[in-house]
């Protein structure tokens, strides 16, 4: 069978060959395996989208043992992805919820832009669910005196990557605290974009109050801050909580347990994202189903902690890989759920399959 390709008229061709397929009879399932694959999730490494793609990539392999196909990894924020999965330029990405939601229905981030109703969901990050969150996590020293969201007023803090969640939920986050970037701003403070390993070393060398990072924990990056520095991790007040929580529907509270870190004294209030793989609608069935099995299935799952051992044990909780859908799920990974009895549930706006 002809291998899809994804670049211009990538949509046109993929059509015409599943047409062709039903014509002649063949199952539309693809067999042969993809010569190549473009998977965009790099983030700062060890972050949580950088783990979740060094997963995805084995589980690519682990799908196709004994053939070789050439995976291309993309750097990528969760408001990058969208529209380059959309566009073709790569087939596989980093899903968060409302930003993908926002992407499909062409609001607030992607206001006045194409809906991006090709984007098709797979499944969540096992290994992010296993462990808290409480993002974005607050983090501070024990010598700057900062104790609240407030107290944010005229300082200088780290948002991370300009274009990430991250940024724009802490923004969302302030203004429960009567805050803002401007407001900061106008106070004398900085807000400080860029890369997040960067920014935790700004932290350590008194450049930045504080910096905002949205992780599973305990964290590679945090767990490196305070081995050498005081860290401390400040607790979302009840007003922020609220502001976060209103502004984006498929969040939940998330408590961060007191000793999670052995420095950390006190449980410390966040929230938890929904997080998981998209794809594009035109990826063929087959090659989902594969890489959905390595995934999810519970002879398989293992392959989380496997890959990245602070993950370890999220395989028992595979039953929970689509109670989260917040677009509709790709039919490759509809057939890997039917067939390991995973139940499914559809959330926020495009949760419905198209008809």
């Amino acid at each position: 069978m002809k291998q899809h390709q994804f670049g211009a008229g990538a949509v046109a061709r993929t059509l015409l060959l599943a047409a062709a397929v039903v014509a002649i009879g063949v199952p539309a399932m693809a067999q042969e395996p993809p010569k190549s694959l473009v998977i965009i999730g790099r983030g700062s490494a060890g972050s949580t989208s950088d783990l979740a793609f060094t997963v995805m990539e084995e589980a690519i392999k682990r799908a196709y043992a004994g053939t070789s196909i050439n995976v291309r990894r993309l750097p990528g924020t969760a408001t990058a992805v969208p529209p380059r999965i959309h566009s073709g330029e790569a087939q596989i990405g980093h899903g968060v919820g409302e930003s993908v939601v926002d992407a499909w229905n062409g609001a607030r981030t992607f206001a006045n832009r194409p809906k991006m109703q090709t984007l098709r969901y797979v499944g969540a990050y096992l290994g992010f669910m296993n462990r808290p969150s409480a993002s974005p996590t607050y983090i501070t020293t024990a010598k700057s005196g900062l104790k609240s969201w407030a107290d944010l007023k005229d300082k200088r803090i780290g948002v991370g990557t300009p274009d990430s969640l991250t940024s724009t939920m802490v923004n969302v986050g302030l203004k429960g605290a009567g805050l803002s970037y401007d407001a900061i701003r106008r106070n004398g403070g900085v807000v400080a974009t860029g890369d997040w390993n960067q920014q935790m070393d700004m932290l350590a060398d008194g450049q930045l109050d504080a910096v905002f990072l949205t992780a599973d924990h305990p964290s590679p990056i945090l767990t490196q801050f305070a081995a050498t520095n005081a860290a401390r991790i400040v607790s979302m007040d009840e007003p922020v909580l609220k502001a976060m929580l209103d502004n984006y529907p498929t969040f939940t509270r998330n408590d961060l347990p007191a000793g999670t870190y052995e420095w950390q004294q006190n449980a410390v209030t966040g929230v938890q994202l929904s997080l998981g793989y998209v794809v594009h609608k035109d990826l063929p069935d087959d090659v989902v189903y594969r890489i959905c099995r390595q995934l999810y299935w519970p002879e398989n799952a293992r392959i989380w902690g496997e890959v990245v051992p602070t993950w370890k044990g999220a395989e028992k909780i595979a039953d929970r890989a689509a109670q989260t859908v917040f677009v509709p799920l790709h039919p490759g990974a509809r057939k890997c759920f039917d067939e390991a009895k995973i139940p499914i549930k559809l959330i926020a706006q495009g949760g419905a399959n198209p008809s």
